[in-house]
């Protein structure tokens, strides 16, 4: 049975999610978000999509995949794009707090086993998450009106869109999605992008 202690645990991982900053932040603001905020949108989204849409997908697995998908950045970061040298070191370090995870908490095997077929991408659900997580974050880009992060951060839209189309097209139902934004971009390339 758990006790307080392991409850005060586990939020002090999902304390750590919330404090990972990414190189995101919501439209026209100049805070980055965290993890923790990331996730939450992700997960209403899918839900939202797979509801509306009505996807025949498992939608507790895609709320699963969702909520778990960067957990283990509490414990290895977030790795942006445009760092180009974390890239080299993300999958190392993202097992390897995968593996403290389970260490941890270990009377929560569900949730690293979700990791685990998460990281997979071998069934629809982890590919149609995986997709979103990708358009999640120049969704919320593109909605800005009086700046642009990418330009903020020197981010080319061909850098990009050679990052992201691959991730995305393992999704035929986000894909969709992303056309129609890459579209958008593309007609507002000059004040998203320096190139």
């Amino acid at each position: 049975m758990l006790t307080l202690q392991n409850l005060g645990a586990f939020m002090s991982l999902l304390h750590a999610t919330q404090r990972v900053k990414r190189v995101s932040r919501l439209p026209d603001e100049k805070e980055f978000r965290n993890t923790g905020e990331h996730t939450f949108e992700l997960a209403l989204l899918a839900w939202y999509i797979c509801s509306a849409e009505k996807l025949e997908l498992n939608i507790e697995k895609v709320l699963k995949y969702a909520l778990a998908h960067d957990i283990v950045e509490a414990y290895s970061g977030d790795t942006p794009i445009s760092n180009l040298e974390g890239q080299k070191t993300k999958a190392d370090r993202e097992s390897a707090a995968l593996v403290r995870i389970e260490q941890e908490f270990p009377e929560f095997r569900e949730l690293t086993k979700t990791i685990h077929e998460y990281e997979k991408r071998d069934n629809p659900e982890s590919k149609f998450v995986y997709a979103l997580d990708k358009l999640i974050d120049p969704l919320d880009a593109s909605m800005e009106t009086s700046q642009s992060i990418w330009k903020d951060i020197g981010m080319s839209f061909a850098k990009l869109r050679n990052y992201k189309d691959p991730k995305v097209a393992l999704s035929p139902q986000v894909e969709g999605y992303w056309n129609e934004l890459m579209q958008k971009l593309t007609f507002k390339k000059e004040f998203f992008f320096h190139d």
